[in-house]
């Protein structure tokens, strides 16, 4: 099986995103080094995956989905590194985080069968009521 062929564990990748944006207790730097590497591959994993359903997604999470690359840009950007290793952690899992959601959001919607059936059921006005207050 190839890389790409490879599903993402999104489980793994929430833990490293729940150890990195809310675990509080002290970490060696090596630790923390470790953390930031992993974080780093989720995000360089998911980016791709994310960029290649933006053109696909709805037009209310399109905008979303820019956005999200755009920070997962600047987060694998060498130049934008902070030294400052709990905001280097917040930035990529956060990243990561957003990537992930992304991801499993729009394989949700793929495994949608596209049917006349549903667009009828997102027609709002089927359930409206037209009351004429004057009418006894």
């Amino acid at each position: 099986m190839a890389a790409d062929d490879m599903p993402v564990d999104g489980e793994t990748i929430r833990e490293a995103c729940h150890a990195a944006l809310w675990d509080a207790r002290p970490r060696s730097a090596a630790e923390t080094d470790l953390l930031v590497l992993q974080l780093e591959g989720h995000v360089r994993l998911l980016a791709p995956e994310v960029a290649a359903r933006v053109p696909t997604m709805a037009e209310s999470w399109h905008a979303v989905g820019l956005i999200v690359l755009r920070h997962a840009d600047e987060a694998l950007d060498p130049a934008a590194r902070s030294a400052d290793p709990a905001a280097r952690l917040f930035v990529l899992g956060t990243s990561a985080r957003a990537l992930l959601t992304l991801t499993e959001m729009t394989a949700e919607a793929d495994d949608k069968p596209e049917t006349d059936e549903a667009e009828e059921s997102s027609d709002a006005t089927g359930w409206l009521l037209d009351v004429d207050p004057g009418e006894d």
